[in-house]
């Protein structure tokens, strides 16, 4: 008597110009546990970017898949799903089709049934094939696979960000060649980098946060971008803002400090926000607002002295020594600078003070700075330097581009264990989990932590990422001791992240593409595909994985384009939740986190 196969579904989950998102649904039917399993399909007409849920590798027009993680010892009646993105035409089927299953008994299983297993392997497809139906969404409750999408979504924000000479593959259709001029009045070449969020200014400052959490995100959570196919996006991101900083700092090819610049910020603010349309339209002049030795901006420099050196960790550990080494080595110059020319860059960069001003002063930066610069040369002194400019953290606040002291508290009080550091994260993390106050929430939610209207996804999205990270930290260090601790942390991360996701009383999900009602009019020029603001029309285009600000503190949302302050997207706005998302996954995919 023959056993019943596995059930295979597919459907296209997503499409934006000129691409679309795959899902396919794997339902064990066998009666036994599916303990791996092999795919290959045809790919004409479009290429994979990047897969969720199984190692992928690609031979002309076939693309082969290979159980990983959770995707791995399915148990009888279990399902589950994964996918890929891909740009070119979207299949209504998924054609020739193989499918091989390694079950607990020992034996094979094959789709379809009459394939021969000896002949089969991941490498080479059998020549008999099926194909798959596209069908509709079955609404799963969130889990590891809605983890991996929506974090695949949210590395397509940044290229919609990007600036400068976009190569021809560039996955955003509607995103071409912009700001190609920038720099040239000051004979710097700063075409490059990304736009700061719904406008095209490139505000140095949140720029150097975005890329500094986005690293620590990447180099906490290696592991959960790899096996959900973001990590080769997430390294191009980095080196778009790193390559950028690096042009950015121009040192003038001497060791003398005192002639160094740092370009700090491209474009004037009102200007830029007074025009509504595509980056590449513009037509304003886009002046260079810079910082040296008799003008000095500690918050700018410092900061992206941290992200030179959390980047130079990252691209170490793929093996890319050179570009680590050159990283590195601007850093602890630019920090070295940042040292001795000290000032508010507000004073200088009078420009930015109306739209990222630093409330906080530099000593945040400073210490957050001597801390990556420690991580990324093992030396001591740098510690020293991390613990000498510590500010004591805003408790009731949040880790974020303007005060990096509640991210410095973490990883001290992971580095030394001193009792001061401990106190000062653990009294952060419990007011965020229990004293803060939240929206409105649901059975499954207890509400959105809620600690400013500006940007209330983003704070949220950042402490989640705190979370995960120290969870992770308990979890290698002593899982037995700290299981209570680690369930807490990693309780709230998730309620934050699902709250974002639609796990909220209106079911509206806050991530642009994701779940059955997101938003359509982001606060974002390029996306609207308009020439003003107030234009009745919806957005021309699917702003994918961008997080909007979020709720009021009552939970209420207006999916306005005119509404910067609950509407509007933001590089900075990602970062956090990127991390935390890869974090969540990680925990819900390796046992050795408890």
């Amino acid at each position: 008597m023959s056993r019943e196969t596995p059930t295979l579904g597919f459907e296209v989950a997503d499409r934006w110009e000129g691409g679309f998102l795959g899902e396919i649904t794997l339902t064990n039917m066998t009666g036994q546990t599916i303990a791996d399993w092999f795919l290959n399909f045809d790919t004409t007409g479009f290429a994979i970017r990047d897969a969720w849920g199984g190692d992928l590798r690609t031979h002309g027009n076939m693309a082969y898949l290979e159980a990983k993680g959770w995707t791995t010892n399915i148990a009888p009646g279990q399902s589950v799903t994964f996918g890929f993105s891909a740009v070119g035409a979207s299949p209504s089927e998924l054609g020739s089709l193989g499918f091989k299953a390694n079950v607990d008994d020992g034996s094979v299983i094959t789709v379809p049934e009459d394939a021969d297993p000896e002949n089969w392997n991941s490498t080479q497809p059998d020549e008999t094939g099926t194909t798959l139906p596209v069908g509709g969404a079955d609404g799963a409750p969130f889990g590891a696979a809605d983890y991996e999408v929506v974090l695949n979504k949210s590395m397509l924000f940044y290229y919609a960000n990007y600036a400068g000479d976009l190569p021809d593959d560039h996955p955003i259709s509607w995103r071409w060649d912009a700001t190609l001029d920038d720099g040239a009045e000051v004979g710097r070449d700063l075409s490059g980098g990304m736009f700061d969020a719904g406008d095209h200014v490139k505000f140095g400052l949140p720029m150097a946060g975005t890329a500094t959490t986005l690293a620590w995100g990447g180099l906490a959570f290696e592991d959960g971008y790899k096996d959900t196919g973001a990590y080769a996006a997430l390294s191009e991101h980095l080196r778009q803002l790193n390559d950028y900083f690096l042009n950015a700092y121009d040192d003038k090819g001497t060791a003398d400090l005192s002639d160094d610049v740092f370009h700090a910020q491209v474009g004037d603010g009102n200007a830029d926000h007074a025009f509504w349309g595509a980056p590449e339209d513009m037509l304003m002049e886009r002046p260079v607002y810079s910082v040296d030795a008799e003008n000095p901006g500690t918050e700018v420099t410092a900061q992206t002295a941290a992200a030179l050196a959390s980047a130079s960790m990252f691209f170490r550990a793929q093996g890319d020594t050179a570009y680590a080494d050159e990283l590195l080595e601007k850093a602890q110059q630019l920090f070295s600078f940042s040292e001795r020319y000290l000032g508010n860059y507000t004073d200088t960069v009078t420009d930015a003070a109306q739209f990222y001003n630093s409330w906080s002063g530099y000593a945040d930066e400073l210490s957050w700075a001597a801390n990556w610069l420690y991580q990324a040369t093992d030396d001591d002194a740098y510690l020293q330097k991390s613990e000498d400019y510590y500010v004591e953290p805003n408790t009731a606040f949040a880790f974020g581009w303007e005060n990096m002291s509640n991210g410095t508290a973490l990883l001290l009080a992971q580095q030394t264990g001193d009792e001061r550091y401990v106190d000062d994260l653990d009294r952060h993390l419990d007011y965020w989990m229990t004293e803060i106050a939240t929206t409105p929430g649901t059975d499954t939610n207890d509400g959105l932590a809620w600690v400013d209207e500006w940007g209330a996804n983003r704070y949220a999205a950042n402490t989640s990422l705190l979370a995960t990270v120290h969870a992770k930290h308990l979890a290698y260090a002593d899982p037995a001791s700290n299981a209570d601790r680690i369930e807490d942390l990693l309780d709230f991360a998730g309620d934050q992240l699902d709250f974002m996701m639609g796990d909220n009383p209106d079911e509206q999900s806050f991530v642009v593409g994701f779940g059955e009602t997101f938003p359509l009019n982001p606060h974002h020029r390029g996306a609207s595909g308009t020439t003003h603001v107030g234009d009745p029309a919806p957005n021309a285009y699917t702003l994918h994985g961008a997080v909007v600000g979020g709720p009021t503190l009552n939970g209420s949302y207006e999916d306005v384009r005119s509404n910067y302050v609950l509407n509007e997207v933001a590089t900075d706005y990602n970062a956090g939740f990127s991390g935390a998302l890869a974090g969540v996954y990680e925990s819900l995919v390796y046992d050795d986190w408890m």
